[in-house]
């Protein structure tokens, strides 16, 4: 989908996830802008685990957070959702 785009939607894709890129010796650099930096980072950690531990860990450990910092709060228990 991305390939049969032309030039200006690329670059507006490019744009909008992009900043900081750099073209040095034959090697591009890329900054991803918030939030989609956290999400590659993620994926980054995730490979690590996948290559030490397995794939299963490495969804879950990566993924699978702890419980959420707002536990006091009324919408956050499982009685508002029911």
């Amino acid at each position: 989908m991305f390939a049969a785009q032309p030039a200006r939607e690329k670059r507006s894709l490019f744009n909008f996830l992009l900043s900081n890129c750099s073209w040095k010796q034959g090697t591009l650099t890329i900054e991803f802008k918030e939030p989609f930096d956290i999400l590659a980072e993620t994926v980054l950690i995730a490979d690590r685990v996948e290559e030490a531990e397995g794939a299963d860990l490495a969804r879950k450990a990566v993924w699978l957070g702890d419980l959420d910092s707002n536990q006091g709060c009324p919408g956050q228990s499982r009685e508002f959702y029911r």
